[in-house]
């Protein structure tokens, strides 16, 4: 018979390697999440009381409530027309590995009719082309999610709910865009510099292979292998990033202080 361990009882896997203090909030990473994508899950009530989730497609405000555009059959408008409470869910795209592993975030508020949606219009139709074929319907209108609460999950026993004010003001990664780029390019093309990155900016001397997760204004997550077992690991770049253009330089400026670091380490040795 296999015995049970508890959910986040005391036999939980070592610390993060490297400066932890780098990571963005949660209110960044929610803002950015939401950023990044165009599609969630709307969950509004019945008149019975039931939560009904439908997918929708979505652009944001400036304060990150997503704008939907949503015909007047559908029974989420239904639903809506009677209660505006609702929900939304937006997660990170799957791709490999657990899904549970990867960030989501829900977004708890009222759904609100909108009167004179012209720069909604312009915007929504600029992400969501597909959409002209169907916008100057008389029964489609835009709806926006006014939100009131957030829960951000980034993984396994990272969680937390977001203040809304927090999450109104919190800024978007300049990254975003085209960070999972900048990831691909360096696990598939420079596997060596992770690795110096990981043994010499994260103190896991005895790494023998990392993987870049993550790149943000603030720095770069990794997984690293080491003796004891896989070990995460996050650098922090020396000033927060302004721009998708800066993240170059300072990826070559993180390996060039490895490499400083390790000649240092050489000549303390010899």
């Amino acid at each position: 018979m296999t015995t049970k361990q508890a959910h986040g009882s005391g036999d939980s896997g070592p610390p993060i390697a490297g400066d932890t203090s780098t990571f963005p909030s949660d209110a960044e990473l929610s803002r950015t999440l939401v950023a990044s994508s165009g599609t969630g899950t709307l969950s509004t009530l019945t008149d019975k009381g039931y939560p009904y989730g439908s997918i929708v497609s979505f652009i944001h405000d400036d304060e990150g409530n997503p704008v939907i555009l949503i015909s007047d059959m559908a029974e989420h408008t239904i639903n809506a027309r009677n209660d505006q409470r609702a929900s939304m869910l937006i997660s990170e795209p799957s791709g490999e590995g657990d899904p549970l592993g990867k960030a989501r975030l829900t977004l708890v508020g009222s759904l609100h009719l909108l009167d004179n949606p012209k720069i909604e219009r312009k915007n929504y139709l600029e992400k969501h082309q597909h959409a002209s074929f169907y916008v100057d319907y008389e029964d489609f209108n835009f709806w926006k999610l006014v939100v009131k609460e957030c829960r951000y999950v980034g993984g396994f026993g990272h969680m937390s709910w977001v203040e809304n004010n927090e999450y109104q003001s919190a800024e978007i990664d300049p990254l975003f865009l085209n960070s999972q780029e900048i990831i691909n390019h360096m696990n598939e093309d420079h596997g060596d510099a992770n690795i110096l990155y990981a043994q010499k900016l994260a103190n896991l001397h005895d790494c023998t292979e990392a993987t870049m997760l993550g790149i943000d204004r603030y720095g770069v997550t990794l997984r690293a292998s080491t003796s004891k077992g896989p070990r995460m690991a996050r650098i922090g770049f020396a000033t927060p990033l302004n721009s998708q253009e800066e993240a170059r330089p300072a990826v070559i400026e993180l390996l060039e202080l490895a490499r400083g670091t390790s000649n240092q380490q050489s000549k303390a040795n010899e």
